[in-house]
């Protein structure tokens, strides 16, 4: 955790507003993409070696840069994006707790996986419609 009270996240669109100023900027989104794709398979191989926990935070920390580049290069800003996928993950929060509720789960913890996405699904498809939009999984 950042303890000089500086928000990381301004830092780094900082540092990569520079970075494209002078000249080392991504071709197109799909380098990015695979960018995304590499460091998600480091998080992978880093879990599965059983790595030290400061390894695979590193390497989240690049996937998550890795989204950072993706939002400045689409022409996106990251906090409102980061913005807009709190609210959207919290309405769908309170409708898989909803979901849960109405099925007779106070908690999902013990549940089978395959339940739990399922109630995930139902979830996502009723927090889209009540946002006027179909769902998508």
């Amino acid at each position: 955790m950042n303890k000089s009270g500086d928000n990381p996240l301004h830092e780094l669109i900082a540092i990569e507003k520079d970075a494209r100023a002078f000249g080392f900027e991504w071709p197109d989104a799909y380098m990015i993409i695979e960018q995304a794709v590499s460091e998600c398979d480091e998080i992978k191989s880093a879990l599965l070696d059983e790595e030290p926990r400061s390894r695979v935070e590193e390497e989240i920390g690049d996937l998550l840069h890795t989204a950072v580049s993706m939002c400045l290069f689409s022409g996106f800003d990251p906090e409102d994006t980061l913005a807009r996928i709190v609210k959207k993950f919290s309405a769908r929060m309170q409708a898989l707790k909803a979901v849960a509720a109405c099925n007779g789960y106070n908690s999902l913890k013990g549940l089978p996986i395959e339940l739990v996405l399922e109630l995930w699904r139902e979830a996502k498809m009723r927090a889209s419609e009540k946002q006027g939009r179909p769902g998508i999984f």
